[in-house]
């Protein structure tokens, strides 16, 4: 039995991959693919997904595709996915979805913007992995994919809202490994930094030396079996360095870090 056909009976047939139509979702939904799993693709936009769908079915032409336009930003969004999974032996969840373009005090925000936020990044997130880890038990096998962040360890000034979700994914992914762990089910979050993806790109420019969204995808599905957590290699260095400094400074480098970001004079990554 190959390689692949072990990952597909392990963690197939279908996936469910939200924020698939594009940069890490995307990546993530095409690599699946590669494997022999069927992706569901959740976004907000139906032609970005249509996009995304067709170019995976050209280089998959066995692999199947779905795709659900929803907006997790708002309570109903999450109960859509649900129906419209119902039947699919879902063997795979990634949640991807969740970067964030918009710099700036949280206090000038606007509230109802804020609270979308809360609804898709905590409030979803945990009902989905809720309903499909629920499948998946009986079955003692399957899949989750937490996406982290750099951005989880400490807090950031302009993106405060961002930077605590991505610490939920951190914690959530790790109570998960174990509780889950014992049901045959595999938790991972990837802990990656900055990464030329469309959405990122557009806000805020493109960032030299930057992670490619493929080779997260690829990376992060070859630790599946090693979570809690797998860190790239270009942020390990970073992420020891958050941990081990003092909060005051830690704070005060992340956010000069997001200050220059949002001015469009990013730090390279080296």
């Amino acid at each position: 039995m190959s390689d692949s056909t072990v990952f597909t009976e392990k963690y197939g047939p279908w996936a469910v991959v939200v924020g698939g139509s594009e940069g890490i979702g995307s990546a993530f939904a095409n690599e699946l693919a590669r494997r022999g799993i069927n992706p569901v693709l959740i976004a907000r936009t139906q032609a970005t997904l249509d996009e995304a769908a067709a170019e995976i079915r050209s280089a998959n032409p066995g692999v199947q595709v779905r795709t659900v336009a929803v907006d997790l930003s708002v309570p109903d969004g999450v109960e859509q996915v649900i129906a419209a999974t119902t039947g699919l032996e879902v063997g795979t969840l990634v949640y991807n979805v969740g970067s964030e373009p918009k710099y700036g005090d949280f206090i000038d925000h606007d509230w109802d913007m804020l609270a979308g936020r809360l609804q898709r990044n905590f409030v979803s997130k945990a009902r989905l992995v809720h309903h499909f880890a629920g499948l998946m038990a009986p079955r003692s096998r399957g899949a989750l994919v937490l996406m982290g962040s750099v951005a989880g360890f400490g807090g950031n000034p302009g993106f405060a809202l961002y930077a605590s979700s991505k610490a939920f994914s951190h914690a959530l992914g790790e109570g998960l490994w174990v509780e889950l762990g014992k049901r045959g089910i595999d938790v991972l979050t990837p802990v990656v930094g900055q990464t030329n993806t469309p959405t990122m790109v557009k806000a805020y420019g493109r960032v030299e030396g930057a992670a490619d969204p493929s080779d997260i995808a690829r990376e992060a599905l070859d630790q599946i079996t090693n979570g809690p957590m797998w860190i790239e290699d270009k942020v390990r260095q970073l992420v020891a360095d958050r941990i081990s400094s003092d909060p005051g400074e830690r704070v005060t480098t992340i956010g000069e870090r997001a200050a220059r970001l949002a001015s469009g004079n990013p730090v390279a990554v080296s």
